[in-house]
Order: structure tokens, then C-alpha cells, then sequence
């Protein structure tokens, strides 16, 4: 039994290091950082990272990389022709300390968090995957609002008292969508007779910041000048979110993210996209003309700020750590963002070792780790393929993600 129990905590840790939910993650919950063991005080970074898309299959990804011809099967890539070419990028860096007081726990936090989600029109999915002949067609899509972003930072901090919380943190939008500007449309005729096809295309992407993002990159290199003007950013035109909860060893829930003064974004970016190509034959005589153009980035400062506030958030958790840990939890956002995962492994006291599954708008994960909590020192790692079907082999359009914490302290 224990060259068995030895075998699998090996075979686990060649893939990550892992505890199950991520404290600031998709699915955080503040309550799920009194399991983090701390006395008195701990200091933790947390780095959590996701991909997803529902383009190219692992035979394609193959090909590709072994420069081989790609293959691409209709029967694969009915997700694409169904909802369109989709990719999605969550992201959340962030660092916190726990402070425990003899049961009045104050965890301050800092973060850079949010996702990137991109939506193509069906026309091009149709076009390249669709069982249906293209001649004779007419096809046409539009897609408002076709990328998401609302990467920020905020600052804040959680006040325990018992199992209660309440939450309060400030905010900067580093990079928002707005909806208005934000559109891509497509549109493909052809026809047999005459031999005919057309393809128009036109995008337009408009992204607000609290930041001037002009020059963003010698900003990076100084970043004292970068600090000052993200503390003039707070003084003036942060937002101001609230959130509270319960959460204890088996059950927890929470509401956060709302927003009770909205933060000011007095900068943009904007980027226009033009495409078309056209062909043509009769007889011998084959015409075909494409052409593209894609502007300059033009960055910009509003005559009057835009309002930004954050969509409230809704997570709930149970779970259970005895040698067979299991688990599930979920959140949903006003604005229709959800999430879900399950987990079960096994713990060993020091160390953890699960599998769990979750479930997004437009990918499944697969994850498996290990954990590790030594008292002073205690991390996780995670591993983590996306995947656009329930199952993780054979012809399904991979992607990775990977969150890393370690928390030193007494």
C-alpha cells in the first residue's frame, strides 16, 4: 500500500504542484483563504493563466508544428460553425497577506485580473469548415461587441470576523471594451454560374483605460513614473467596489465586485480593419483580386471620462478535505459570465493530489496537480488543458493554463 500511495503522489507530481481553488481565481472566494494554515501572519503571489479556442485540434497543432499538411474535418469543428471561431484568456496576477488577529483575520490584496474573450463571425467558420458547398451562398454575419475585455487593477481588502467577511477594494480599468465601437461583420457571395465569390470584411475594436496607453511600453521601463500616476489614478478617478459573504471549512458563498462608484476612463485606443477579396472565372480566364488594410493604432483622450463599473459576481463552494478530498464550486456574473469546476483527490496532510474539471462560456478544463502545506511554507501549481468537448483526447481544439501560489509565514 505504500509503494501504491508513493507511485501515485510521483505520477501526480509530474505534472504540478496544485490545492484545488485558486484564492483570487475565477471562481475566488475570500473564505477559501483561512485554509491556507496561518497563524499569524502570510504572505502569498498568485499567478493564474488560461487559454481556450475552438479552432485547431491537436492533429492540427501536429501538423503544424512537424510542418506537415493540416487536415481539417467539418465534424470537428462544428462548434466553430455553430457559434463562430472563439477565443478566451482569463488572467489574474495578484498578491495578498493574511493577518490573524485571534480570529479577526485582515487579508489586504493587490491585483491585476480579468479576461479577454474574442468572437469571430460564423461567416468564416462557415466558409472554412462548413460541410455545405460554398457555391450559390450567401453568407452573412455580424458580431457586436466580438471582443470582451475588462482586464483592471484594484487594491483592497477582506475583514473577517468568525466565518462573516466583508470586502472593500479600489479599481482602475486597464483595459475595457466598449461595446459601442466594438463590432467585426463578414459577409461572402458566390455563384456558380457566373463563376463568382466575394468576401467583405470590416472590424472595428475600441479599448478604454484609465491609463494613457500611448507609450505604454517606456512607461514599463520607468515604472516609478508608472506607480505615481496609477496613486494620482486612485486618488481621483478609482472606482470603489464592495463585497460580502460567509464561508467556513465545508460551505461558503459570496457576493462581490459591486460597484458603488464607478471609476473614470479618460483614454482609448482604437484599431479599424478592412478586408476584401474577389474572384472571378470564365473559360480560361481566371481574375482574383484581394486586398487589406489595418490602421494604426490611434490612442486618444476623451473630452469626457466614461463611468466603468464592474459586473456583480456570485460564488458558492462546497467541499470536503478528509483523505478523500472532493469538491465543487461555481460563479455567475450579472452580465452572463459563468464558471464551474469539481474536483476529488486524495489528501495526505502535506500534500494534496486531485484532478478537477471545469466548465466556461467556450472551453472545458482538465487539471491535475499537487499541493503541498509544510506550516511555514505551503504552494500549489496547477496545470490545466482547455478543451472545447467534454473529452480531453482525440479531435478536440486544446489550449493550457497554469496558476502557481507559494504563501511563506507563521
Amino acid at each position: 500500500m505504500r509503494k501504491i500511495i508513493i507511485s501515485l503522489i510521483f505520477l501526480f507530481s509530474i505534472y504540478a504542484f496544485s490545492t484545488v481553488l485558486s484564492p483570487f481565481g475565477i471562481l475566488g472566494n475570500p473564505a477559501l483563504l483561512k485554509e491556507d494554515g496561518t497563524f499569524l501572519l502570510k504572505i502569498s503571489p498568485v499567478v493564474d493563466i488560461q487559454f481556450g479556442q475552438n479552432i485547431l485540434t491537436i492533429e492540427n497543432l501536429n501538423a503544424l508544428l512537424n510542418e506537415e499538411e493540416i487536415v481539417i474535418s467539418p465534424e470537428t469543428m462544428q462548434h466553430a460553425i455553430q457559434n463562430g471561431i472563439s477565443f478566451g484568456i482569463p488572467i489574474n496576477i495578484a498578491a495578498y497577506a493574511h493577518l490573524n488577529l485571534f480570529g479577526l483575520r485582515l487579508i489586504p490584496y493587490a491585483t491585476i485580473d480579468g479576461a479577454l474573450n474574442l468572437k469571430l463571425p460564423k461567416t468564416f467558420s462557415q466558409i472554412l469548415f462548413g460541410n455545405e458547398p460554398t457555391i450559390e451562398a450567401n453568407l452573412e454575419d455580424t458580431v457586436e461587441n466580438f471582443m470582451k475585455s475588462n482586464l483592471r487593477f484594484s487594491a483592497g481588502g477582506n475583514i473577517f470576523l468568525g466565518d462573516f467577511f466583508v470586502n472593500g477594494s479600489v479599481f482602475i480599468p486597464l483595459a475595457y471594451t466598449y461595446s459601442d465601437n466594438t463590432y467585426a461583420h463578414a459577409q461572402y457571395t458566390s455563384s456558380a454560374s457566373p463563376a463568382y465569390a466575394n468576401l467583405n470584411v470590416d472590424m472595428r475594436l475600441s479599448l478604454l483605460s484609465g491609463i494613457d496607453l500611448q507609450n505604454l511600453g517606456d512607461k514599463l521601463q520607468n515604472p516609478e513614473d508608472l506607480i505615481d500616476e496609477v496613486q494620482k489614478l486612485i486618488e481621483n478617478d478609482a472606482g470603489i467596489n464592495i463585497g460580502f459573504g460567509y464561508g467556513n471549512d465545508r460551505f461558503g458563498f459570496a457576493i462581490k465586485d459591486i460597484t458603488i462608484k464607478p471609476a473614470k476612463a479618460m483614454y482609448g485606443t482604437e484599431l479599424l480593419v478592412n478586408a476584401y477579396a474577389w474572384y472571378e472565372a470564365e473559360a480560361t480566364d481566371i481574375t482574383y483580386d484581394a486586398t487589406y488594410t489595418v490602421s494604426e493604432p490611434m490612442f486618444f483622450k476623451l473630452l469626457e471620462a466614461i463611468e466603468v463599473s464592474d459586473s456583480p459576481k456570485i460564488t458558492v463552494y462546497f467541499k470536503n478535505n478528509g483523505f478523500l478530498m472532493w469538491g465543487i464550486s461555481g460563479m455567475y456574473a450579472l452580465d452572463g459570465d459563468w464558471a464551474a469546476k469539481v474536483y476529488a483527490g486524495l489528501n495526505l496532510g502535506i500534500l494534496q493530489a486531485y484532478y478537477a474539471f471545469g466548465a466556461f462560456p467556450i472551453y472545458y478544463t482538465h487539471t491535475i496537480g499537487l499541493g503541498f502545506n509544510l506550516g511555514l511554507l505551503n504552494g500549489d501549481l496547477q496545470l490545466t488543458s482547455t478543451v472545447n468537448s467534454l473529452n480531453p483526447l482525440g479531435s478536440t481544439t486544446p489550449g493550457f493554463g497554469i496558476s502557481l501560489r507559494v504563501a511563506g509565514g507563521l
